[in-house]
């Protein structure tokens, strides 16, 4: 509906333009004048500051409930709850097998009960020493995985949180600029609209004020667009229906990053979850190198039995059996193996190294947009800001005294809009920096690394 309202507006803009450039008495230039204010109610009608239904979400509210609520992270802890259930499995033998044999039935009745002989057997396979452990280290490294892959995915999830609270932010802020904006271009109509009434400027003057609200409207419908994206993709992430309406957002604010990059680089060293995945495949590789080496031992089984023989004394039965790993039709096999398993752990080594280097960069590459992000911010906040506001009120006094021509004004209007929008634009990519950042280091940023900026200074 609100969006009907902005269309019919800029309906009602074209039609009226068209209308006043062909005017030329005087009582259709009242008249003029009269549609004008009509219009600027109108528009006043359509505005107001914007309100947010529900209740206010702070960031660290919101990340407690994506790392509590997210269906990513749930799904990851259901597999990691397969995968420790494994590691056990390997320390029991395999189940024995049991057997019943009749021997020498003839082939003359039909009856079992006339042989001569009954076997009943049990074998139990037994593994080699150590290869039971050695398969529980392996299933071990797998389990150990499985609950890192979730520390990455939550990282991940902090990240898209973040930038997405970030989005969300900057279109709301932006609206309301603009909605600044919009009483500030009425001001300046209204001073157009009362020196054209009295000849002391032409009307192309008042045509541009109406132009420039029209244009204001033309752009918070594409705010409104960009707040509906933002506030469905964090729903999303949060777990929540993507039309679910999100109250206030906590206010950005200028910080300060004061660990240098090394220490920065270090920290990703130690915390980052990929580069522990990348170590833990490392560990798997040399696990699955030591259970190949250790089946180049045999493995054994036995057999126990008794024979049931009716027409002549039973007898008890034994049998003990060992395997011939390296017998030479078998041995290729395992040396296969070997360098299949020798060649994993080499390119877990390689790829150690390649997550290394990209945890490396993507620290670099943070800080760096951070550090751009903070001097922006600050550079907008204490000299450009306050300079184009001056300049604006300067104009303003200067119009209203016929010094300057509406043009002017209005140049400088714009760019107050663009330096206020750049500032909240520049908070918005230093959070952005910093999630990006904390996902690079793998590890949250303290508040001992960053220093509030006092406002006033």
């Amino acid at each position: 509906m609100r969006l009907l309202c902005h269309v019919w507006t800029r309906v009602v803009l074209f039609v009226f333009v068209v209308g006043l450039s062909a005017w030329a008495s005087p009582a259709e230039a009242d008249e003029a004048v009269m549609e004008l204010t009509a219009l600027r109610a109108q528009l006043r009608a359509l505005e107001g500051p914007p309100a947010y239904e529900g209740p206010p979400l702070t960031l660290d509210t919101a990340l407690d409930e994506a790392l509590a609520r997210n269906p990513e992270l749930i799904a990851l802890r259901r597999e990691f709850d397969v995968a420790r259930q494994r590691p056990q499995q390997e320390r029991f033998l395999s189940p024995p097998t049991f057997e019943a044999q009749i021997w020498q039935w003839p082939i003359n009745t039909a009856n079992p009960a006339n042989t001569n002989m009954y076997m009943f057997m049990a074998n139990q396979d037994i593994p080699g020493r150590g290869k039971r452990r050695l398969r529980e280290a392996v299933a071990q490294r797998e389990s150990d995985l499985a609950n890192n892959a979730i520390a990455v995915r939550a990282r991940e999830v902090v990240d898209r949180v973040k930038r997405a609270y970030a989005d969300l932010f900057l279109a709301r802020k932006e609206t309301e600029v603009h909605h600044a904006s919009v009483e500030l271009l009425r001001q300046f109509a209204d001073i157009s609209a009362a020196k054209y009434t009295t000849g002391r400027i032409s009307q192309q003057d008042v045509l541009k004020a109406v132009v420039e609200l029209s244009k204001l409207h033309d752009h918070l419908i594409g705010l409104d667009e960009r707040e509906q994206l933002a506030v469905a993709q964090l729903n999303i992430l949060l777990d929540r229906p993507p039309h679910a309406s999100i109250g206030p957002l906590e206010e950005a604010r200028e910080r300060v990053l004061l660990p240098a990059p090394s220490e920065l680089q270090r920290l990703a060293l130690e915390h980052q979850p990929e580069l522990q995945s990348s170590q833990l495949e490392i560990d798997r590789a040399e696990a699955d190198l030591a259970v190949v080496k250790q089946d180049y031992k045999p493995d054994f089984f036995v057999t126990g039995g008794y024979m049931l023989m009716p027409r002549n004394r039973d007898a008890w039965m034994g049998k003990v059996g060992i395997t011939w790993p390296t017998a030479p039709w078998s041995r290729g096999k395992l040396d296969a193996k070997k360098a299949e398993a020798t060649a994993a752990i080499d390119a877990a080594n390689a790829r150690r190294r390649a997550v290394e280097n990209a945890i490396r960069l993507a620290v670099q590459d943070a800080y760096v947009r951070v550090k751009a992000a903070e001097r922006r911010a600050a550079l907008l906040r204490t000299s450009v800001e306050p300079q184009s506001k001056q300049t604006l009120e300067v104009s303003r006094a200067a119009y209203q005294t016929d010094r300057v021509d509406f043009l002017s004004l209005i140049d400088n209007q714009r760019v107050l809009l663009d330096v206020q929008v750049s500032y909240f634009g520049a908070l918005s990519s230093l959070e952005q920096a910093l999630a990006d950042l904390e996902r690079a280091i793998g590890t949250t940023i303290s508040a001992e690394m960053l220093r509030p900026v006092e406002m006033g200074r």
